[in-house]
């Protein structure tokens, strides 16, 4: 049975707390981002956390110039093992920390990202690295978690 719609994502261990927001596509074809780093996007196109194959990808600003710093900073002090929580329409999805990694934008794999194949995949992507005037954050910080 297909699991619920994503409403709200925490992660106990950082204290984050943050509601989920459908998103599909901007208009460069890549995915929409909740204007708000208080907000997360979840890639409604995509796999919803807890189906049984595929990666459901969750994204959003680390910062922004009109609202500050959000909740996602806590991304880069993600630990193996760490508890997320995804609470849905239909009940609770639980998930744990495998991997966090810093990617470079130019090296980030969309296809692996998104995919709707392989074992069932979370994956929580945020900006980070190095920060440059003209090009913005140089990397992205990447989550991925396994259900429990």
């Amino acid at each position: 049975k297909e699991p619920g719609r994503p409403k709200m994502l925490a992660i106990p261990r950082v204290g984050l707390k943050m509601p989920i927001t459908a998103v599909t596509v901007d208009d460069k074809g890549a995915m929409a981002i909740p204007d708000r780093p208080t907000d997360i996007g979840w890639y409604a196109y995509g796999t919803r956390p807890g189906s049984a194959r595929g990666s459901a990808v969750l994204g959003g600003h680390v910062d922004s110039r009109e609202y500050g710093v959000g909740p996602l900073v806590a991304l880069k002090q993600l630990r193996r093992g760490d508890d997320i929580v995804i609470t849905t329409n239909r009940g609770t999805e639980r998930f744990r920390v495998s991997t966090v990694r810093l990617v470079g934008k130019r090296d980030l794999q969309l296809r692996d990202v998104f995919t709707r194949e392989g074992r069932p995949l979370l994956r929580i992507l945020t900006c980070g690295g190095t920060y440059r005037r003209s090009g913005g954050y140089q990397a992205n910080v990447v989550v991925t978690a396994r259900p429990v």
